[in-house]
């Protein structure tokens, strides 16, 4: 019983240690998802080239917008975003039309992007209401699990005590 706790034991612990990306993968270029959000926004994505693991520090990035008249725009700056590590949101919008967009990264590595997006305006946005959920609550669909292994547990080990008296 004993021995075979310390094999689980051992096999998660090499499991945690030796599955875990290394940090040191980490580094080197990277390099730049550009899109519109939809709107009149740009938005980028870094990513590192070696790995595609998203770039935890701090990217310096600018855009440069040139519409399908020549009207030149920029360069923007952009700005981390509050919605994920390594999403970055320009600091202005783009005039409606029709844009080729350049972002530019400095640091930590050089990068460019080149993509054509399509500024819209965005639809006022109107109070609706929110429906009332239905269904299940949250503490239901956690606790119903929760306590259907407490049930096997409890099973398991009366059984397995039933076993070990009946043998000894």
């Amino acid at each position: 019983m004993i021995r075979r706790l310390l094999v689980v034991l051992a096999t998660l612990c090499a499991a945690v240690l030796l599955g875990a990306a290394p940090a040191w993968a980490h580094g080197g270029p990277i390099q730049l998802d550009v899109r519109s959000d939809g709107g009149q926004g740009v938005t980028a994505t870094v990513t590192y080239v070696k790995d595609g693991h998203a770039v935890p520090d701090e990217v310096k990035m600018t855009y440069t917008a040139v519409s399908t008249q020549g009207k030149v725009l920029g360069p923007v700056g952009m700005r981390a975003s509050n919605e994920g590590q390594a999403f970055y949101l320009a600091q202005d919008p783009l005039p409606v039309g029709d844009w080729t967009v350049t972002v530019t990264a400095t640091h930590p590595s050089a990068a460019t992007k080149t993509v054509t997006v399509e500024s819209v305006p965005l639809p006022p946005v109107t109070a609706t209401p929110v429906p009332a959920p239905s269904g299940m609550s949250t503490v239901t669909l956690v606790a119903i699990p929760v306590a259907v292994a407490l049930v096997a547990l409890a099973i398991t080990v009366v059984l397995r005590r039933r076993r070990l008296t009946r043998a000894g």
